[in-house]
């Protein structure tokens, strides 16, 4: 009887999520004061040729600093989002209808992260570029017969003045990439800066519901194209550390938000 007591309570621990009390679900944005709700936590990652391991580039800043500094880059996404199933016809080689997918409102952070001795060092992880998309938390009208929402509005640009990067990342876990998983871990952080003297800030402690890969040679910023989304703007950041002015760099078609 103890036996079997033992197996049970094994059993039930084992089947309780690893991450369950890593992470939570919240992801919280606001724009100029304003708080735009957001639906979940996704993220993409540059992987090695085979997506079983993260990248390890030689410089997570494409030459912004004054040295180069080897690690990892991410993309971090806090974002509400429709998806019209199957609208989108097969690429060359393919016989399945793939999905669009049609952004409202959030925020992507693309992160350097520096690797030391093998380990991600999230103290002195960077934030790169970021993107806003902003829908005034879907005040635009809105007819009972439309299926979609009208989508945000892109808050980068080649002009906008942006001002006052802050970022922090306090826990970062990673899918398992070995296994080919495409959701699980999460990441707990806060960002924010301001945008044409429009504060945006943002907090996220949340499990990844999608974990896309990217392999080395995709477009910068690792783009993979395996995604619809609206075309998006947004500039790379001279690193706070160096100099705390900004400086456009590239503008780049957004694979996704």
């Amino acid at each position: 009887m103890k036996t079997i007591r033992i197996l049970t309570l094994a059993a039930a621990l084992a089947a309780v999520p690893a991450f369950a009390s890593d992470f939570g679900h919240g992801q919280a944005l606001t724009i100029d004061g304003k708080p735009a709700h957001l639906a979940e936590t996704s993220a993409r990652i540059l992987a090695n040729e085979t997506l079983t391991a993260p990248q390890l580039v030689e410089d997570i800043t494409d030459g912004l600093d004054a040295k180069k500094i080897p690690g990892y880059k991410l993309m971090i996404m806090g974002r509400t989002y429709s998806v019209a199933a199957e609208t989108k016809p097969p690429r060359e080689g393919q016989t399945q209808w793939r999905d669009n997918t049609f952004i409202h409102r959030g925020v992507k952070l693309f992160v350097g992260i520096s690797v030391k001795n093998g380990k991600m060092d999230l103290a002195s992880a960077r934030l790169i570029n970021i993107g806003v998309v902003d829908d005034n938390s879907g005040a635009a009208p809105h007819d009972e017969g439309e299926k979609i929402r009208p989508i945000g509005k892109q808050l980068m640009s080649p002009d906008t003045k942006v001002e006052n990067v802050k970022l922090n990342i306090a826990k970062l876990t990673l899918p398992n990439m070995k296994l080919g998983e495409t959701s699980g871990g999460g990441v707990k952080l806060k960002a924010s800066a301001t945008l044409d003297g429009k504060p945006i800030q943002t907090k996220i402690d949340g499990t990844f519901s999608r974990f896309y890969f990217a392999k080395p040679a995709a477009t910068r910023p690792f783009i993979d194209k395996t995604d619809s989304i609206p075309h998006h703007f947004a500039v790379y950041l001279h690193c706070p550390s160096i100099n705390t002015a900004l400086q456009v760099v590239e503008v780049f078609k957004s694979g996704v938000f």
